[in-house]
Formats: structure tokens, sequence, C-alpha cells
């Protein structure tokens, strides 16, 4: 009987889904704002779980979400920046 729990015990351990090949993706947007008299900034940020994905996979992601545009219209100045970065 204890043999029987043994190898139930070590078949449970070693088939549990455990999520060591999942990927944490954080995208930041930061949005700076010069009105030509002063300086503002803003900050927001997302993470999703992406799973089962190659690492050159994961690096085309980022690449592909990250990006900053520049908007200027007078003295107005807004700097858009979305960066993407992605920990196993």
């Amino acid at each position: 009987m204890k043999k029987i729990l043994w190898i139930l015990f070590v078949l449970l351990f070693f088939s549990c889904n455990n999520d060591s090949g999942c990927y944490e993706c954080t995208t930041t947007f930061k949005i700076v704002v010069n009105d030509g008299e002063k300086e503002e900034s803003y900050t927001v940020s997302d993470t999703r779980e992406m799973c089962d994905y190659t690492e050159a996979e994961i690096s085309q992601y980022e690449l592909d979400n990250s990006d900053t545009t520049t908007y200027i219209n007078g003295l107005m100045r807004i700097d858009t920046l979305k960066l993407t970065k992605c920990i196993l």
C-alpha cells in the first residue's frame, strides 16, 4: 500500500502544470507633455502572462509593442513612449 501511495505521489508531483515556461510581459506607456513653460509626465503599465512562446517570438513581441512618437504643435510637444519587456 505504501508503494502505491509513493508512486501516486511521484506521478502527481511530476504531472503538475508549472508555469515556468511562461513569460510575464509588462507594457509601460509614458506620456511627457511640455507646453513651453512646464513639463508633466504620466505613466501607466499593464502586465500579461504569455505561455507557449519561443524566445524569438517573445523578442519579436517586445519589438512590435515598443515605440516612441512625438507630436509637436507650436510650443506644445507631446512624447509618447511605449516599452514592452518580458521576463521568464
